[in-house]
């Protein structure tokens, strides 16, 4: 069976880790998360939403009998993963993730590879693997040091203590959180606002940010002229300048514009 299953509903993308809350991750974990990235990669979706079955995400660097087979063999496998997280992150539109349970190990990895993170306050992530004598393989250190700065980040990993959903958002490991009840509310709230706004603008301004979180603000400033050019020319573009300016011009607030991801 496989890790992961992609679904289209319209304009969102659903990518689902399948399997219950103790399930440990497959030999085809790489290669059905990469077919899923993959599948989003060729539709036509403007937003791509991960959820698991289970509400967790229980990947961790115990990985049972793939553990076993040495760490020549677990090092590729984590590489191999590490590459699938980076597709995500070069997807050329918004990706959400939402989690309610537990994230352990590779799976908070996998959340912080997307962009928006919608937590639910009873939800615990934790990278355990230094507390064992491991060590992250997937990532998971320096993009969590990205989002919550080097001091925070040493205090996390180093200690494997774990982040609840109710200060995630304070920390900046989360962009949103939820009561437990209202999670898949916020999540779809936020899906559908991606869903239905600029997606050409959306995909080039997550470039930026990508270029200034690895180069800081020089290396996001070559590439900005190069992003930019031409925004105004596509069909949302034009349309958006069109209402801001009527609206500047009449001294109303801008109102709020339908766009078409083109």
């Amino acid at each position: 069976m496989s890790s992961f299953r992609f679904e289209q509903h319209g304009t969102v993308g659903k990518m689902i880790l399948l399997g219950d809350a103790a399930s440990e991750p497959g030999a085809d974990y790489p290669s059905s998360l990469r077919a899923g990235v993959r599948q989003a990669y060729e539709s036509d979706i403007r937003v791509l939403h991960l959820t698991s079955a289970s509400g967790s995400f229980a990947v961790a660097d115990n990985l049972g009998e793939i553990g076993n087979k040495g760490s020549k063999f677990l090092e590729a496998f984590a590489a191999d993963i590490m590459a699938s997280y980076r597709a995500i992150e070069e997807l050329p539109i918004p990706t959400v993730a939402s989690v309610s349970g537990m994230a352990l190990g590779g799976g908070f990895e996998l959340l912080l590879a997307f962009d928006f993170l919608v937590a639910a306050e009873s939800a615990m992530l934790v990278l355990p693997e230094v507390s064992v004598g491991g060590v992250p393989m997937a990532g998971g250190v320096q993009r969590l040091a990205d989002r919550v700065g080097r001091a925070r980040a040493t205090r996390l990993v180093l200690l494997s203590e774990p982040i609840f959903g109710k200060i995630a958002v304070d920390l900046g490991v989360a962009t949103h959180s939820a009561s437990d009840a209202e999670l898949e509310k916020v999540a779809d709230d936020l899906l559908q606002r991606l869903a239905n706004g600029p997606t050409l603008a959306y995909g080039k301004a997550r470039s930026l940010i990508r270029a200034w979180s690895s180069g800081g603000v020089s290396a996001a400033d070559i590439i900005t002229a190069q992003l930019t050019t031409g925004i105004l020319d596509t069909k949302d573009g034009a349309d958006g300048m069109a209402a801001a300016t009527a609206a500047l011009e009449k001294h109303e607030p801008i109102p709020q514009i339908q766009f078409s991801g083109r």
